[in-house]
């Protein structure tokens, strides 16, 4: 097990409320409805979004409602598309840990911002970018060069650009000197994992997202983000079923500014599940507070 630098619920929230300017804009409120779980409500849908940490997963740890769920979705015929945003693996390496939890997602149903990358890296030009993630770096194939920033592959004043993948073990303390070369230096700065934290069984952890405005307060670059809440990574995951209108498309979730705001900016309906980032918590006064709300609450998926 990485040992990940801890992020507070209130720093993570609070985060989220002061960036809210580089995120969508919130869609109109609407009057959640509490259910059961999902099984009460595929009926009324033809294709489900799920996220996975916070839904089907805790890291390691499968979410105990998650396996009964995914055979609800299964049996209805719902198409399934997992999107997620997380950046320290390739979509292969997802696909079997989603395997051994009992999820048999096939190739064409799981996506990450990673699943972006690619078509970005035609735009990025010559040198090398410094990279902060998970050694070997899950890159696509194509011209972008990236190595491992923390690992001593590039020096931080040398890199072309900074891709934002994973934070693994790495502290926020360390990051200072990323802040002060790109603000002596303003270079491209390429966000894989928007995502500010993440749940795990015990506690939640700092995630790429939060460096990049971190760094984007601090430098004035305004970084490029890949995925949840932004539209492309939904529109790329849902481009064989454009058949399908966005409301009767179901997006599941654990947190209101990635999953939520991301859905319902693009029409489709919502569920916020509380074994997430939202465990432990009011979510109508968390929707209350950040002017996003779900069309959907239930305990667990």
């Amino acid at each position: 097990m990485l040992d990940m630098e801890p992020l507070s619920f209130e720093e993570a929230w609070a985060g989220y409320l002061k960036w809210a300017h580089r995120l969508p804009p919130a869609p109109p409120p609407v009057e959640p409805r509490r259910i059961s779980g999902i099984a009460e409500i595929i009926g009324d849908f033809d294709a489900v979004i799920l996220d996975n940490f916070g839904v089907l997963s805790l890291g390691p740890p499968v979410i105990p409602a998650g396996p009964p769920a995914y055979a609800a979705i299964r049996d209805v015929g719902a198409k399934i598309r997992v999107i997620s945003n997380d950046g320290s693996k390739t979509l292969s390496a997802m696909l079997e840990s989603h395997r051994r939890r009992g999820y048999h997602f096939d190739d064409d149903e799981i996506y990450a911002g990673l699943s972006l990358l690619g078509d970005m890296a035609r735009d990025t030009g010559d040198g090398i970018w410094a990279a902060i993630g998970l050694d070997p770096l899950p890159l696509p194939p194509g011209p972008l060069q990236a190595r491992t920033w923390t690992a001593g592959g590039i020096e931080i004043d040398d890199a072309a650009g900074l891709l934002l993948m994973d934070c693994g073990e790495f502290r926020r303390q360390a990051f200072l000197p990323v802040i002060e070369s790109f603000r002596e230096r303003p270079r491209p700065v390429v966000v894989c994992n928007p995502d500010v934290t993440a749940p795990y069984s015990e506690e939640m952890s700092l995630e790429p997202g939060y460096l990049a405005h971190w760094l984007a307060d601090e430098t004035g670059i305004e970084p490029l983000f890949l995925g949840k809440p932004f539209p492309d990574i939904y529109r790329h995951a849902l481009r064989d079923l454009a058949q399908i209108l966005p409301e009767r498309i179901l997006c599941v979730g654990d947190t209101l500014h990635t999953d939520v705001l991301g859905g319902r900016n693009l029409g489709m309906k919502t569920l916020l599940v509380e074994t997430g980032f939202t465990r432990g918590r009011d979510p109508l006064a968390l929707a209350e507070e950040c002017g996003i709300w779900p069309d959907f609450i239930a305990s667990s998926i």
